[in-house]
């Protein structure tokens, strides 16, 4: 019964959006803006890292390597000294930090940190080495007896959520944990799992995650396809996405539920909630390529300018800047 409710209920969603306007974006419009965003990401990039003297960010290198890997299977232009200048970044800081995983006494980081590196590793097809090896056992151990991984420190919407360093243990567990460990990862991946149906998602963060993570790891597709639903019920009618209920729609949780419903393959690009979500992203970026979202965070950590634009909103800017980025390369040609 349970389930024809949920099918019930999808069937009304898509019903509904049925009869909104058509959005047709206009391709040519993606591309101009893709290649305006991704070389302002790129120089933030590198000026981040040669500022911060060898520490890295979640909002710089690790979703970046994401995007950059994405952006060079599209056929856009990456320079792939950038590129390499991040992931070594990553590589360098871990295998630098050795004792850190050793010794567990850098718990934020290295969830939220750590599974962003891996992902990034993974998108660019990094072979494993000694530094990831020691990064999934330190993950693994982190895993609470309900399944989940907790994200001890304040920093929303990047560092605050357990459905992000879940999804993220998932998806570097996946790719990198050493062969002794892999025997009792499909136990680990199941309890993983499990939370995550099991928990409700309430901001879009943890909708987004909760929808990648279970993707990744292959679960029910029924599930993933209710919680898709709901998710695209919750398009604003200016076509964006907000991270709370009570903000308004930006390119961070836009751009995010765009990659999200794609990669889930429970929404296709040329679909018109997504080309919706498309015209706001296009309607909303500034002539420098970039998008600015507000920041929820108080800074607890020294600041680093990447040279980003929007100041105090910097860093948060970038990364929604980079999601959007993303979902528009998912809806180029």
């Amino acid at each position: 019964m349970k389930k024809w409710f949920f099918l019930s209920a999808i069937t009304l969603v898509i019903a509904g959006f049925s009869r909104i306007s058509i959005y047709h974006t206009d391709p040519a419009d993606i591309k101009t803006a893709i290649n305006k965003s991704l070389p302002l990401l790129q120089k933030s990039s590198y000026t981040f890292l040669v500022n911060a003297g060898g520490c890295h960010s979640c909002h710089g290198q690790g979703i970046g390597g994401v995007a950059f890997a994405l952006a060079k299977e599209k056929g856009f232009a990456i320079q792939d000294s950038i590129l390499q200048q991040a992931l070594d970044s990553m590589n360098n800081n871990w295998t630098q930090r050795r004792h850190y995983l050793e010794q567990n006494v850098d718990p934020a980081a290295i969830l939220i940190s750590g599974g962003y590196d891996l992902w990034s590793f993974a998108a660019n097809h990094k072979p494993a080495n000694k530094t990831t090896d020691q990064l999934t056992k330190n993950l693994l151990q982190r895993q609470r007896s309900n399944g989940g991984w907790v994200v001890p420190n304040p920093r929303p919407p990047i560092e605050y959520y357990p459905f992000s360093g879940t999804a993220m243990a998932v998806k570097g567990l996946q790719h990198y944990l050493p062969a002794l460990l892999k025997k009792e990862w499909p136990q680990r991946m199941a309890k993983a799992v499990d939370w995550m149906m099991k928990t409700p998602a309430v901001t879009n963060e943890e909708k987004i995650f909760q929808l990648l993570g279970l993707t990744w790891a292959g679960a029910d597709k029924n599930f993933i396809q209710q919680q898709a639903a709901l998710l695209i019920a919750a398009q604003h009618e200016d076509g964006g996405w907000s991270q709370l209920a009570s903000l308004p729609s930006d390119a961070y949780a836009t751009g995010q539920a765009l990659y999200a419903l794609q990669q889930s393959g429970m929404l296709k690009t040329e679909a018109p909630v997504y080309q919706k979500g498309v015209a706001y992203l296009l309607r909303t970026q500034y002539p420098d390529g970039s998008w600015n979202v507000q920041t929820r965070s108080f800074p607890v950590v020294p600041y680093v300018d990447s040279g980003f634009p929007h100041g105090d909103n910097e860093f948060i800017s970038a990364a929604g800047s980079t999601w959007a980025t993303m979902a528009l390369l998912l809806a180029s040609p």
